[in-house]
């Protein structure tokens, strides 16, 4: 069904350069300095058009693939959040494009004469996207292919009465994308569990983040995501619905537990916790140390955990990689899709805890090592984690 509220898309008339492939990183994330989410992922290696619109006359549009993201080191497990994210997030891989895509990244343009294929564009704006269904509904997104936009916007379709959706608040959205080329789906949530990301200015794209944030719980809105970073002249349009919204805590909270011998000192100034150079000889078993105990539930196999971390290198005392200082980051655990240290150590573990492991190479990144990191085949691996929600 259509909306009778203001339409808040643009509508020039201008094309969008393609733009390098480049990785699109992380749930539905955010770009960071150095290697953020990257190390702790596994991966070793974000129709028809309404009567009234006009047709605009065809013009020839560099193409590859919509469909297939191109994916970084980043959690290989939150693969929704990869069109979001990265096209809202380029994060995780469940479906092709998932919440990973609407993430921030930067990338250099690409001259759109380095392709061989086009297509013509017969939709502009939103104003040419007709979405029907009601809110909870799966939604039907219909238009002439191929949409490309002058720039990413979004359009409230419906307006719920929830409390209004803050910057920074832990989000469960219902969404639907489809192929800017071709109107076809690349991954929805409709049927199966929602998807939870952090709504923050800082972490997802402008568009997103503008759709989001300020928005009432129980709203529908539809964007329309530029991934020309991940693939040539590619677009993604999606309906969201805000399913809720909450405050997460900013750091780990509970009953502080006693320091067990063998692990290196956890010191914490401002909230945030920082680990001192290990000493000794490291551990070849994983080992695993709770400083404080959340009052939340345990996590199970199987769902997404959101985070602040710090990683180090027990050799040196090296940080080669910390979320702090930027949003909470999501990873799925005990699907293999982040490295098994991980995996093994958070699953038992409470929502609201803070911590310890010691990964050893195999349970790391084993003989190969992480050279992007600086991390050896032989380097046993210390972090910090205070585990915010599980989902």
């Amino acid at each position: 069904m259509t909306s009778d509220l203001p339409d808040n898309s643009s509508s020039t008339e201008e094309e969008l350069p393609s733009s390098d492939d480049a990785s699109i990183e992380t749930s539905l994330g955010r770009s960071s300095e150095g290697l953020g989410e990257s190390t702790i992922t596994n991966d070793l290696t974000e129709t028809t058009a309404t009567d009234s619109d006009a047709e605009v006359a065809e013009e020839g549009v560099d193409w590859s693939s919509v469909t297939g993201a191109t994916t970084s080191a980043a959690p290989a497990g939150s693969s929704r959040t990869k069109v979001i994210i990265g096209v809202l997030v380029a994060l995780l891989v469940v479906a092709g494009v998932a919440i990973f895509m609407m993430n921030r990244s930067d990338s250099s343009p690409k001259d759109s004469s380095e392709t061989d294929t086009s297509i013509p564009v017969k939709t502009k704006s939103l104003d040419g996207v007709k979405v029907e269904g009601a809110f909870g509904e799966k939604p039907t997104i219909t238009f002439k292919p191929a949409y490309v936009g002058s720039e990413e916007s979004f359009k409230v379709l419906s307006e719920g009465d929830g409390p209004i959706v803050e910057d920074g608040q832990r989000v469960t959205l219902n969404y639907l994308a489809v192929s800017g080329a071709d109107g076809s789906e690349l991954d929805s949530t409709f049927g199966q569990a929602p998807q939870a990301i952090t709504a923050s200015k800082t972490s997802l794209t402008d568009v997103l983040a503008n759709a989001l944030v300020g928005q009432h719980v129980g709203t529908r809105v539809l964007v329309a995501g530029d991934q020309t970073q991940a693939q040539p002249a590619a677009w993604v349009l999606f309906v969201f619905d805000i399913v809720s919204a909450e405050t997460l805590p900013t750091s780990a909270s509970g009953t502080e537990q006693a320091p067990q011998p063998g692990f290196p000192t956890i010191t914490v100034e401002n909230g945030e916790p920082t680990i001192a150079t290990p000493t000794g000889t490291a551990p070849t078993v994983l080992k695993t140390e709770v400083l404080i105990k959340g009052n939340g539930p345990a996590v199970t196999s199987g769902q997404t955990v959101t985070m602040q971390y710090t990683g180090i290198i027990w050799a040196t005392g090296t940080e080669f990689d910390s979320s702090w200082g930027g949003d909470p980051v999501d990873f799925p655990i005990g699907g293999g899709q982040v490295i098994p240290g991980f995996d093994e150590g958070l699953i038992g573990q409470t929502v609201g805890s803070r911590v310890v492991l010691i990964i050893p190479p195999d349970k790391g990144y084993g003989t190969s090592g992480n050279s992007q990191a600086g991390i050896s085949g032989t380097d046993t691996l210390v972090f910090v984690v205070d585990i915010l929600a599980a989902s």
